[in-house]
């Protein structure tokens, strides 16, 4: 693998320090002053003066408490891991476990009001910045709630399905994947099974308003295939998203959604599990449960989990908003996808529910990326001049 070409940022005060592909092999990581900001922070804020947090625009506007409660979770992970372990095997610039225990245990006293869950970051990590533009696409994903039945019916006719145990039958296209031979979890609508297939993750909800979760359990090895960049190749759509698709499957039909669904021949096997009030969310590829607006599905080929990243992109607002408005958010990489490939491709964990699809459904921006480490780490890796 090639390491990534970063800029290491040090304290002021001691001396300065379609996807995108894998970008080429860097140079010795180099020393250089941090960029001034753009942003000035409300006058309410309190901050150190040159600050190196500075340089990041809308870091001060930002509510860091979500990315606080992620980078805690991540620690339950690292807490029970061997010290000496690398975060990953690749890319020797994330350290070993013991680089970033300090920070949690230093998290498990920050009380959780944004001044000092934004005080926690600046205190415990430096901003690292890549040599070249760090800009990528970003999307989001969600939990979506669905209602199901026990048993089929005709609008409540596409089964969730649990994974086979015979792999010839799990390894079938999707055209060919039926009920038989695998255990039915519950039955649903046929979009709503299938977007929910294609988030990871999701809630069923029975008629007598019992709640059951499901997740991600298996796949039946096929490429995943964009039915929306389908659409629009065929000149059906003109702009793509969540709720674009399923306007055009409801015009269309249940004939011609199925073949179009079919024309994904990937498929995605659920476990079930239940479901309490004040759920945390459902686990990502970290093997811990995500956080709304805290966690990143990011590329593991290229990033450690548990590594904060500050994006700085547009987010939709509302329904429809494919606009946004720019911000910044602080995120922990904390899960993957089958479309998440890249140095600078991630997909932003919204949360659970109509409103968080919604928002979801029409997030495609391409935003700048700048990495945490902590300043031990950042300061052993490039030392200040």
């Amino acid at each position: 693998m090639k390491n990534l070409p970063l800029v290491f940022v040090a304290f002021l005060f001691s001396g300065c320090v379609g996807m995108p592909e894998p970008i080429p092999e860097p140079p010795a990581p180099i020393i250089a002053p941090p960029g001034s900001g753009t942003e000035e922070p409300p006058e309410e804020v309190v901050r150190a003066p040159e600050s190196v947090f500075d340089a990041l625009s809308f870091w001060y506007d930002a509510d860091a408490r979500p990315a606080l409660e992620a980078f805690r979770r991540s620690c339950t992970v690292w807490k029970k891991s061997d010290a000496n372990r690398v975060l990953h095997k690749d890319h020797p610039q994330y350290g070993r476990v013991a680089d970033w225990l300090p920070a949690c245990t230093s998290a498990d006293t920050v009380t959780d009001n944004r001044d000092s869950a934004r005080a926690f970051f600046e205190r415990e990590f430096l901003p690292v910045h890549f040599e070249t533009n760090p800009t990528g696409l970003l999307t989001a994903y969600y939990r979506p709630e669905i209602q199901v039945t026990k048993t089929p019916t005709r609008e409540f006719r596409e089964p969730v399905l649990a994974t086979p145990e015979d792999e010839s039958i799990k390894n079938r296209p999707r055209k060919d994947i039926t009920p038989n031979g695998t255990r039915v979890i519950a039955f649903g609508r046929p979009a709503d099974v299938f977007f929910m297939q294609i988030q990871g993750s999701g809630i069923l909800v029975f008629p007598d308003g019992a709640r059951l979760g499901a997740s991600y359990a298996d796949n039946n090895g096929y490429k995943y295939e964009s039915i929306g960049k389908i659409l629009i190749r065929r000149g059906e759509l003109k702009q793509v998203s969540l709720q674009s698709i399923k306007t055009w499957m409801k015009e269309a039909g249940p004939v011609k959604s199925r073949a179009l669904m079919n024309e994904n021949p990937r498929y995605i096997y659920f476990s079930d599990h239940p479901v309490v009030s004040g759920e945390e969310g459902p686990k990502g590829a970290a093997s811990i449960p995500l956080t709304a607006m805290g966690s990143l599905a990011v590329d593991p080929q290229h990033y450690p989990y548990g590594l904060p990243i500050w994006i700085e992109v547009s987010i939709p607002q509302e329904e429809g908003d494919y606009e946004g408005k720019p911000e910044g958010l602080l995120l922990i990489a904390q899960d993957t996808g089958d479309a998440i490939r890249g140095v600078f491709r991630g997909d932003i964990y919204f949360g659970s529910g109509d409103e968080a699809g919604a928002r979801a459904g029409v997030m495609k921006h391409h935003g700048q990326w700048t990495l945490l480490l902590p300043v031990a780490l950042t300061r052993r890796v490039s030392p200040p001049v």
